[in-house]
């Protein structure tokens, strides 16, 4: 089972080389493998690096692009391992993961050129429910299609089920962590989450009618509605 961990990384908020992350990158890891993605403001290559030396890394795609990915193969199970990640030119960001396969719990640390850090990774909440069937995710599936192929890449949803999980999980996480979110008179709501410019806007049933990154950072606010509090709202 992959574990997905949205760990705590670190990096410089000033331009380097013209490169700078928009969001903290994410490690999905199990006993033999890894993949980091992360995304960056501008077009760049794709370079990372990892340690001990058992582990190999490959680039799957070598095109210049904002969405990056990389795959870290030959790991063992409960073992720590660190991997940096950069453009072509500089790198950006460092963290160290361990392993799934071993009782040891996964401390993972993160640093960058000018300031580090160190976190838990959480155990897996078991007490959140998968996601529902596609079918009660988006409101209208015939639009499903479309929607996936203009915006799954943003989020790297390698199908259109998978892009639908995506925006379910994006809503729920929005509930949780309070993102800000506004509701029109038509009961329409509509969520963004500055860390990462993703919005998504959801039918009065909670089914989803739009999930993607605008790339203006004042899309949200232009959006009509009334600003509530996600956390308190029903």
């Amino acid at each position: 089972m992959r574990i997905i961990a949205f760990i705590c990384w670190l990096w410089s908020l000033t331009a380097v080389w013209g490169v700078e992350l928009t969001a903290p990158p994410t490690v999905s890891v199990t006993p033999s493998n890894a993949v980091v993605e992360w995304h960056t403001a501008e077009s760049c290559g794709t370079r990372a690096q990892a340690t001990p030396g058992s582990a190999k890394v490959s680039v799957p795609d070598k095109s210049v692009g904002t969405d990056h990915r990389v795959l870290i193969n030959g790991l063992q199970p409960g073992v720590q391992y660190s991997v940096t990640i950069g453009s072509a030119r500089v790198w950006l960001a460092t963290n160290t993961f361990t392993t799934t396969g071993s009782s040891a719990p996964a401390a993972n640390s993160a640093t960058t050129k000018s300031a580090t850090a160190t976190a838990t990774a959480p155990a897996p909440d078991t007490t959140n429910p998968p996601a529902p069937p596609t079918r009660k995710i988006w409101g209208n599936l015939t639009s499903l299609s479309d929607h996936f192929t203009r915006h799954g890449s943003d989020f790297n949803a390698k199908d259109a089920d998978d892009y639908a999980r995506m925006s379910w999980e994006f809503l729920q996480r929005a509930k949780a962590e309070g993102f800000p979110a506004k509701v029109d008179t038509d009961g329409v709501l509509r969520v963004y989450e500055p860390a990462s410019g993703t919005f998504a806007s959801y039918n009065h049933n909670g089914t989803t009618k739009t999930f993607f990154k605008p790339g203006s950072r004042d899309y949200f606010n232009r959006q009509p509605g009334k600003s509530i509090d996600l956390k308190t709202w029903k």
